[in-house]
């Protein structure tokens, strides 16, 4: 892989990943926890969040990747698609691309626009397995129809080469 592609990879990675936690200003983190202590999987993925970010609460990776896992086990493609950035950036859990590619694919196959792009990324790179650009393709198609914009930004990129 380009080093200037990898690092465009990893930025957009921990953007996006933030992402969730600017929402998450003045909400009921106790109620949160009970939920997620129930197994509502929404509840579970928001408290991983909130674990991954410091959002209100101790930032500990660890206990976000415990609640991630919780909530993808359950077929929550929010959750899976958390995970998948842990497994990616290696925090609270050690790297491991071809586990971030399945869950990324997972959630991309629940319809997550989010989801799609970034498996197409890792399709378009070749991490986590085999490079692939046609099957990348399909999918930031897949989300651009969703209205992602990065998705359609790339297959214009991908137009011009």
């Amino acid at each position: 892989m380009k080093p200037h592609a990898a690092i465009f990879f990893y930025v957009i990675f921990f953007i996006v990943a933030l992402m969730p936690a600017w929402g998450f200003d003045g909400m009921d983190i106790p109620k949160i926890k009970k939920m997620a202590e129930e197994g509502n999987a929404d509840a579970q993925s928001k408290l991983g969040v909130l674990y991954a970010s410091g959002v209100g609460i101790k930032m500990d990776k660890q206990e976000a990747v415990r609640w991630y896992r919780k909530s993808a086990e359950q077929g929550d493609p929010v959750g899976q698609w958390n995970l998948a950035f842990m497994y990616v950036r290696g925090e609270g859990t050690a790297a491991d691309f071809t586990e971030a590619r399945k869950l990324f694919r997972k959630s991309a196959e629940s319809g997550f626009a989010n989801a799609e792009y970034d498996l197409g990324m890792m399709l378009l790179q070749g991490l986590g397995g085999k490079q692939d650009r046609e099957e990348a393709e399909k999918w930031f198609r897949m989300a651009a129809e969703q209205g992602y914009r990065e998705a359609n930004k790339i297959l214009k990129e991908l137009d011009q080469k």
